[in-house]
């Protein structure tokens, strides 16, 4: 039963996010919430209740948690509550620091590990407890309605993906890929090399077709786990902010350096944490990401080649220290 109870909580997590993609069903929720002020304080409320519910169904939840997911969405929510809704799409300087405190506190707290995206752990069968980060899709979620339904703010994450955005993600990523090929494997903070998870190959298929099919699983899997969660906070919010005020270029350089510090603590390259190694490495690829994103004013473009960037990192490179 508990499980059961899982399986439905995520399926309504991810159709939320999907529907919250949609510029105009974030607007009409922003419009009803800015009615009444007060109903701001049903974001917190619904986030608690969702975590306490599919917690409470595989009995793991806790006060330590519950009091601290308090604090992680009730913080913003106190900003937004006495700064008021938006009226109209224009946007100063006052705004710029709303919305930039909003979104760095949702991001960096959990970047920063203080706030565990991982909610639940379930076993199904005789696997491994699998870890379901939750939370992460929850701090999108909150986003999204914070600054693009409460704020105001376009934040150019619809689900399109048009025609000519095909060229500039195509190109950019060949650039990108060879870039990124060329500085880790000379300088050896990488080697070549297939994935585990392709050269097992439990179907029994010829390499030839084993890695195409790696690839196809990869990719959708990456872009949405990964891609358009991290798009929507980087490109979305943050360099989409600062382009408000300084040169695109200039947004597209420190949106990058933001991208590539959130990295730091991540265990990749043979290195540990503080790894700047791969902190450079990730502002290279952020570069990428925001260019596309400059040119298409498309999340599901940026999001497409972040997907298909660590695809080629997960499968093919290995850390070389």
């Amino acid at each position: 039963m508990g499980i059961a109870v899982v399986i439905i909580g995520i399926v309504m997590l991810a159709v939320t996010l999907i529907a919250m993609m949609k510029k105009s069903t974030r607007g009409g929720l922003g419009a009803w919430l800015a009615e009444k002020p007060l109903r701001i304080w049903w974001l917190p409320f619904l986030m608690l209740a969702y975590y306490s519910i599919v917690s409470i169904a595989v009995d793991q939840w806790g006060f330590n948690q519950f009091a601290l997911l308090a604090a992680y969405f009730g913080v913003p929510t106190l900003l937004l509550y006495l700064t008021g809704p938006k009226s109209d799409e224009t946007f100063t300087g006052r705004d710029l620091v709303i919305n930039f405190a909003v979104a760095l506190w949702i991001w960096l707290l959990i970047e920063l590990k203080i706030v565990d995206t991982n909610w639940l752990r379930v076993q199904i069968g005789s696997t491994r407890p699998t870890a379901l980060p939750l939370g992460v899709y929850a701090a999108v979620i909150y986003t999204l309605i914070a600054l693009s339904g409460w704020r105001r703010f376009d934040l150019k994450c619809d689900l399109s993906f048009k025609k000519s955005d095909l060229l500039p993600t195509a190109a950019t990523f060949g650039v990108l890929s060879v870039t990124l090929l060329l500085i880790t494997l000379s300088t050896g903070l990488t080697t070549w090399g297939i994935a585990k998870v392709v050269s097992p190959n439990p179907l029994g298929l010829p390499m030839a077709m084993a890695i195409p099919v790696a690839i196809l699983v990869a990719v959708p899997m990456i872009f949405v786990s990964i891609g358009v969660v991290e798009e929507i906070l980087f490109r979305g919010a943050i360099q989409n902010l600062l382009r408000h005020r300084l040169h695109p270029i200039g947004a597209l350089v420190i949106a990058s350096v933001v991208f590539g510090l959130a990295h730091v603590n991540k265990r990749a390259l043979g290195f540990d944490v503080p790894n700047w190694p791969y902190a450079g490495v990730a502002t290279i690829a952020g570069l990428g990401y925001g260019f596309v994103f400059w040119k298409t004013n498309s999340i599901m473009a940026s999001a497409t080649l972040h997907a298909m960037v660590d695809t080629m990192w997960v499968l093919f490179l290995r850390g070389g220290k």
